[in-house]
């Protein structure tokens, strides 16, 4: 089993584009710093009105670390930290065996 984090937190329509901006700088430098690590950031695609919804995926070779969530869920809160709207809710997930994985190579 592989352990994956999924970070979610909402900011302002007007602060977006800058959110989004800054936590890819900090995916990009956490990805420098960990091999293996593969971040990815996505906007909820049916927000409409007062906030916009942005999720951070991390995962890893040989699944986060107790270590490795910590660093990531710390510099995330002080990379968001003038652009988040309440907290930043951080899920963890163990992939099962058996699921369909990724497109098998021809």
């Amino acid at each position: 089993m592989t352990r994956q984090l999924f970070i979610y937190w909402k900011t302002e329509p007007g602060h977006a584009a800058a959110a989004a901006a800054g936590m890819a700088a900090l995916q990009r430098a956490l990805l420098v710093r960990h091999a293996g690590l593969v971040a990815r950031l996505y906007r909820r695609a049916d927000d409409a009105g007062d906030t916009v919804t942005l999720m951070e995926t991390y995962a890893c070779t040989g699944g986060v670390t107790a270590e490795l969530q910590a660093e990531i869920v710390a510099a995330g809160a002080r990379a968001s930290a003038g652009w988040c709207l309440g907290e930043r809710h951080v899920e963890v997930f163990d992939e099962l065996p058996g699921g369909a994985g990724e497109h098998p190579t021809p």
